[in-house]
């Protein structure tokens, strides 16, 4: 119950604070009308008083002297006058004035303050029965109220009070006006805040309700997200221990045996388990590229089949093992060279195709669909679906499929692996090709996972170097082929690595080449070596970073030097740092090229020819 309250409290304090704000803007209104009618009264009041004052100025005689216009001239109707005009302006009035009624049901006006009328047998329009003189008749000082005017008069507040002779009758009127145009303004603009404050309070409690709700509804997602990240870090803990402990369990198992072949299949395991490790780190470093916005796609030509052959060959040996069924159709007309980037596209294929048999039972069906839908001004929309018989998705999975540290189900990654973020790379990827990607699934029925990306006919349609293409090449601990025994025999290269065992690996694997290697264990004892003997190396393999000097400085070092050669010297890096911005920053420093760690015989062999081989057009 304290937990339920805790988590809620925020919840609680809204609905007080808008039910107290409720209430203050409701009491608030209703004290603005109070005010509002107070002030109204108050006016009232003073203009029943300042009527009553009016018919004391002038008497039942006086006022009994002017009946004709003849009168107008009389001393008389001139003093009358001036008492009014200094009347009216002791009092604040706009016009006080005197009438009489007639026997005909009109009012006769007999003198008032304004000096540019005659007033004197000047007669009103009939009155109506709610007219306020009427009350003045019977004897009754009245006012007219707001938006009730005298016939003629709009815009006119009045007050009206009777004159009596000396027996009681009334004889005539006294009546004073004042302007009600700001008396009328003050009430609309009351009424207009009091409506304004009671719609703002609706419109604050309903955005705060609003709020609330996204509030509980983000609160939600993050706790979902971190659950998410906290399945994602289990699974990874998981994913990088066990390969880990193969490779640690094996190697002390073949420490210890003095079989060939048990040492032998102790290298293969940890081989596989190392390969498994590599994908992990790799996708660990891809989601992140993507969370950071990082992810950037390499352009270039390739030949379509090639591809698609690299990544059929290294999936089709885990096919034949669960004794699949594996058939790929390509489109003949799929350009046969596109520009874009083969890497990227590959890593999405292999990532379809590896699900595809990791739920797919033994004896099951996978089927890769590659087809042309279209192309204008050479740029092609290609359409790839892989389709299996494995075990399906439901609808509620789907929506979680492309989610970055999600898989469709939680004890998916128990069962059978992986990391869940294949599909959210592979996504991005897609999506940064210019296309989409879905899926149709049935459970128990299997899946289709297809995309479609936009990619250009290359501008030459020549078949491309497939050795450029090749990255599926050995492994470290794989065997140099027959032709690379001392294919390296006359060459000497220099290695800058601070590690020890890095530098033991990569004489161990071109050992069989015959090269000579010389070592440097930081980026200034390079630059030393270098200058001391520049003739006696063809290229320096870089490592990055290192104590002392890094290997950019190292090689901007050796490019500035003046000694021969310095800047022709072909200047690889072999580091493990192998993001874009770092290949960039490697070309940026004067390198000539980049190896990414963990070493990729067949890569280093390939720069190493590269390297060696002479410039075009040399003998």
């Amino acid at each position: 119950m304290r937990k339920y309250f805790r988590d809620n409290l925020a919840i609680f304090l809204f609905f007080i604070s808008s039910f107290i704000v409720l209430a203050v803007a409701v009491t608030t209104g209703v004290m603005v009308n109070s005010i509002s009618g107070f002030l109204k009264e108050n006016v009232e009041e003073r203009l029943l008083s300042s009527s009553r004052a009016a018919a004391e100025i002038i008497s039942s005689e006086e006022l009994g002297a002017l009946v004709e216009p003849a009168d107008m001239d009389s001393p008389l109707f001139s003093e009358l006058k001036q008492r009014l005009i200094e009347f009216a302006e002791e009092t604040h009035v706009l016009y006080v004035y005197y009438m009489r009624p007639t026997e005909d049901g009109l009012f006769q006006f007999i003198i008032d303050n304004d000096l540019t009328e005659d007033t004197v047998n000047l007669a009103t329009p009939p009155l109506e029965p709610e007219d306020a003189p009427i009350s003045a008749l019977e004897g009754v000082a009245t006012t007219s109220g707001l938006g009730n005017y005298s016939t003629g008069y709009t815009g006119l507040l009045s007050s009206f009070s009777p004159v009596f002779d000396e027996e009681g009758r009334v004889v005539a009127i006294a009546g004073v006006d004042i302007s009600d145009e700001q008396i009328m303004q003050t009430r609309n603009i009351i009424t207009l805040l009091v409506a304004l404050m009671i719609f703002a309070m609706i419109g604050v409690i309903t955005g705060g309700c609003l709020s609330l709700f996204l509030y509980k509804r983000k609160e939600k997602e993050a706790r979902n997200a971190s659950r998410a990240k906290g399945e994602f870090l289990a699974n990874m803990s998981h994913e990088m221990r066990t390969p880990m402990n193969a490779v640690i369990g094996m190697t002390a198992i073949a420490r210890k045996t003095s079989d060939p072949e048990k040492k032998d299949s102790c290298l293969k395991k940890i081989e596989d388990a190392s390969t498994h490790l590599l994908g992990v780190i790799n996708d660990i470093l891809d989601i992140s590229k993507i969370e950071a916005n990082k992810l950037e796609l390499s352009l270039t030509d390739f030949v379509f089949e090639e591809m698609l052959r690299r990544v059929v060959d290294v999936v089709n040996l885990r096919a034949e093992e669960k004794r699949l069924d594996f058939t790929v159709h390509t489109d003949k007309a799929i350009p046969r060279v596109l520009t874009g980037d083969d890497q990227r596209l590959a890593q999405v294929i292999a990532n379809l195709l590896s699900n595809a048999v990791k739920f797919t039972p033994e004896y099951g069906k996978i089927r890769l669909d590659a087809h042309l839908t279209e192309e204008n001004d050479g740029l092609c929309m290609i359409r790839i679906a892989v389709s299996d018989t494995g075990i399906g998705i439901s609808d509620e999975q789907k929506s979680r499929l492309f989610t970055s540290f999600e898989q469709a189900d939680s004890g998916t990654s128990r069962k059978f692996g992986g990391t869940g973020l294949g599909l959210a790379i592979s996504k991005r990827i897609v999506e940064m090709m210019g296309g989409t990607v879905w899926v149709e699934s049935t459970p128990g029925r299997g899946s289709v996972f297809s995309f479609a990306i936009r990619m250009r006919r290359a501008s030459s349609d020549e078949k491309q170097d497939s050795s450029a293409l090749d990255t599926a090449g050995a492994t470290v601990g794989e065997t140099p082929q027959t032709e690379e025994i001392g294919c390296f025999a006359s060459r000497r290269i220099l290695l800058a690595e601070d590690i020890e065992i890095n530098r033991e690996i990569v004489m161990s694997l071109l050992e069989s080449t015959a090269i000579g290697i010389d070592c440097a264990v930081n980026g200034a004892e390079a630059v030393r070596m270098f200058d001391e003997a520049p003739a006696r190396y063809d290229m320096i393999f870089m490592d990055l970073q290192m104590p002392e000097m890094d290997g950019y400085e190292a090689t901007r070092r050796i490019r500035a030097s003046d000694a021969p050669r310095a800047k022709e010297i072909p200047i690889v890096a072999m580091t493990a740092n192998v993001f874009r911005e770092d290949i960039e920053r490697c070309l940026e420093a004067g390198m000539n090229g980049h190896v990414g760690k963990p070493l990729n015989l067949a890569e280093v062999m390939k720069k190493l020819r590269e390297c060696f081989s002479p410039p075009a057009g040399a003998p």
